[in-house]
């Protein structure tokens, strides 16, 4: 009887021990700004949108991003859409307008934004890194007007205007020097 009583409390034990416990999953919470992915610019720009809505800091990670999946099918209206998707931020007050601005002509004007205040009586020290900055920007005009639009001959004026910027700079450095060796 023992052995009975005995055998069934190790029958229960050992179908208590192997009973399946309930698997807890717990998902993490959605990304309330998430950043745009894909390879198709429409659905980019409305996930884009929605998390400068929700998180404007995040202005600059959605705008490479967005720069980023307009490459894989380079077209000159991923730059409008980008462009249509910033005016709508800054006409809602959820961007900077000078930020906005600066930031969409450093990747698709051939114009340069970027050159830095000219203090005329450091000229000369100040040419390397003037030059930097620029040859920074065409950088950036390349990833946006080749890369992400396909725009060639814009890219070939930006192109122009750094060679005709850097030649200037260095002119106005060097007759900087001259006018000072002449007084």
């Amino acid at each position: 009887m023992k052995t009975k009583l005995f055998l069934i409390i190790c029958g229960i034990l050992l179908c208590v021990a192997c009973a399946k416990k309930p698997l807890v999953v717990s998902t993490p919470p959605a990304d309330p700004c998430p950043i745009p992915s894909g390879y198709q610019m429409g659905p980019a720009i409305e996930v884009a949108e929605k998390t400068l809505n929700t998180c404007p800091g995040k202005l600059d990670q959605v705008f490479m991003a967005l720069i980023n999946i307009g490459k894989h099918s380079p077209d000159k209206e991923n730059a409008a859409l980008i462009q249509e998707m910033l005016k709508g931020l800054i006409k809602e007050n959820r961007v900077s307008e000078t930020y906005a601005k600066v930031l969409y002509q450093k990747y698709f004007s051939p114009h340069f934004v970027t050159i830095p205040d000219l203090k005329v009586y450091n000229l000369a020290g100040e040419v390397i890194a003037i030059k930097r900055a620029l040859k920074e920007e065409l950088a950036c005009k390349r990833v946006g007007l080749v890369e992400c639009c396909n725009d060639k001959e814009s890219y070939k004026h930006a192109e122009g205007q750094y060679v005709r910027a850097v030649g200037f700079i260095e002119n106005l450095a060097y007759n900087d020097e001259y006018l000072k060796t002449q007084r």
